[in-house]
């Protein structure tokens, strides 16, 4: 049944990827194409759905993470750590007439380099959370992350359809929300998938430290056995005993500082991807304030 299984997968696996090729190759090669690939001819068109992609990876990767680390680490309630994810809507919604405005004004590189480090320092800002963090400090940095993304959203799009024809603006905008989608999908799978091997890898190293050689161990050890034992524990070793409660506390306490790692590696790992993205901002090509292609 493994073996049947395993071979499944490898034969689907190798028809997907053949259909993705055939797909390609039919588009391109199409007088009139549903997906119309020759856009990406233009250099300012397909940096700027990269840049897309990258900010649906970075957005939903982040929206997974903080929830998740409120309610699995902090014992947040989801009203709660919903609470504290809303005010990051309404900053959106305040700074996109700004941004707006700003685009009237400035070239969209600019603004796009403003929203690229806010968002990155938002992440690492985030990267620098621990198990005491309270609700005002994450409900900050995902104001913080917001404010960022209301400066990358709309100059993308503005830079993406100023190097386009109008007759393109309909399969633009179809490319423009799959880059997003997709890259919402890959930053929700590579986070989850990250954070459990993170949690592995130092559950494992932090349990290295855990042996009866360590003298730090033994004297926590048996600090933690006295205090279940004045709880009216057993002193044997057996089941229910104060050490075998003694033992699980530190266990707990292990699996939630790993995890608590886990995060921290995943927000810094999100933080650097978007700060490695500002040089591309300068593969767009030099825009007028209000749109339109600087012509050399």
């Amino acid at each position: 049944e493994d073996w049947f299984e395993s071979h499944f997968i490898v034969v689907l696996s190798v028809i997907s990827a053949a259909s993705l090729i055939f797909v390609i190759f039919w588009e391109w090669n199409h007088k009139d194409p549903i997906i119309d690939l020759h856009l990406f001819r233009e250099r300012t068109f397909a940096a700027a759905n990269f840049l897309m992609f990258m900010l649906g990876f970075a957005l939903l990767g982040s929206t997974l993470l903080l929830p998740l680390f409120m309610q699995t680490l902090l014992g947040y309630t989801a009203e709660l750590s919903g609470l504290a994810l809303s005010p990051g809507g309404f900053a959106i919604m305040v700074m996109m007439p700004i941004v707006g405005f700003l685009l009237s004004r400035y070239s969209p590189r600019w603004l796009m380099l403003f929203g690229l480090s806010m968002l990155s320092f938002s992440l690492f800002h985030m990267a620098t959370f621990d198990l005491g963090v309270d609700f005002h400090t994450v409900m900050m940095a995902r104001v913080y992350q917001a404010v960022g993304l209301a400066f990358l959203f709309v100059p993308i799009n503005t830079a993406a359809y100023s190097s386009l024809p109008r007759e393109k603006n309909n399969a633009a905008s179809g490319l423009m929300n799959l880059a997003r989608n997709i890259g919402g999908s890959f930053g929700i799978s590579f986070v989850t998938t990250g954070l459990a091997r993170r949690a592995q890898f130092h559950q494992v190293r932090l349990v290295e430290k855990l042996n009866a050689a360590n003298p730090q161990f033994q004297s926590v050890l048996h600090g933690m056995t006295g205090t279940f034992s004045g709880g009216g524990f057993g002193t044997g070793s057996g089941p229910g005993s104060a050490l075998q409660h003694a033992y699980a506390m530190m266990q707990a306490n292990v699996i939630q500082q790993a995890t608590m790692l886990a995060y921290i590696d995943n927000f810094w790992v999100l933080g650097t991807v978007i700060l490695c993205l500002i040089p591309c901002v300068f593969l767009i090509k030099r825009s007028k304030p209000g749109g339109g292609i600087v012509v050399h």
